[in-house]
């Protein structure tokens, strides 16, 4: 079964701190609920990059593997393929826009 949905969301942040965020393979734990194990090959997210991470729930820990595909960081915006425990998988094209206030309109396409 395949569901698309299209979350978003506005932030007083700019772009360029979130972006940060997502590009800094030891940081990325700040974006989403895990703990970074390996990245291969290590340092900034890269196209073709694998993230290795573990989340914890219901008393263990579960793997989750990241792999960045394409990415634009003059344009903001990244594509990662998110491989979760039972063979989910997510494919998430993250897009950062500036708000005419200066903040970021984050989206998950």
């Amino acid at each position: 079964m395949i569901v698309s949905v299209c979350p978003a969301a506005t932030s007083k942040a700019p772009p360029d701190r979130f972006w940060a965020v997502l590009t800094d393979v030891d940081r990325l734990g700040e974006w989403v609920d895990g703990r970074v194990v390996s990245a291969s090959p290590p340092g900034a997210a890269r196209p073709g990059q694998v993230i290795d991470m573990v989340t914890q729930e219901l008393g263990r820990e579960w793997p989750v593997r990241i792999e960045v595909g394409e990415m634009d960081p003059r344009r903001r915006w990244i594509d990662f393929l998110v491989r979760l425990p039972f063979g989910i998988e997510n494919r998430e094209h993250l897009t950062l826009t500036e708000t005419p206030e200066g903040g970021t309109l984050v989206r998950f396409n």
